[in-house]
């Protein structure tokens, strides 16, 4: 059976043969780890640190992909349609806007409700104003004028290029 955000409880904990490693499930720690993920060290290291974030032993690697991953994670074909770091400001302004919750409590939230409210931001926030600006079609049968105009905006809102995040 499916994990549910409404019926299960939330991961706090990994069983990695007989003993239970308590996680680190802020999203500030799991964001540190993406963010560690992007940079351009050995994979060695990248692992390391992944793992001692989220307080798992260092060969717990597949562990730490599986929580960092979320429940249920589509697995990303195509492009990226937003960046947590890259959009943090107007992901944080959603939070608020959407949810009431200040910083301290975004950067708090189990990874996993982080990932299931981010997925819920209602539009007519500023955040899910850019991601429909990146994702729009641009039709064959869109005149000139119209294609420049969603060229312009896509381009305006356009994430820079960055290093994918390598497991």
């Amino acid at each position: 059976m499916r994990w549910s955000i409404l019926t299960d409880r939330l991961p706090v904990t990994v069983k990695i043969g007989e003993e239970d490693y308590e996680l680190d499930t802020r999203t500030s720690t799991a964001l540190n780890c993406l963010r560690k993920l992007r940079e351009d060290v050995p994979d060695g290291a990248k692992a390391l640190y992944v793992t001692r974030r989220l307080g798992l032993p260092p060969d717990a690697l597949d562990k730490a992909v599986w929580f960092l991953e979320g429940p249920d994670t589509p697995k990303g074909k195509g492009e990226a349609s937003f960046d947590y770091f890259q959009d943090a400001n107007v992901i944080y302004g959603a939070f608020q806007q959407a949810y009431g919750l200040g910083l301290e409590e975004v950067i708090n939230l189990h990874w996993w409700a982080f990932l299931a409210l981010l997925e819920a931001i209602p539009s007519g926030t500023r955040f899910m104003d850019i991601v429909g600006i990146r994702t729009m079609e641009i039709y064959p049968d869109d005149s000139a004028e119209v294609r420049r105009r969603k060229l312009r905006a896509k381009a305006s809102v356009a994430l820079k290029t960055e290093k994918k995040m390598e497991w």
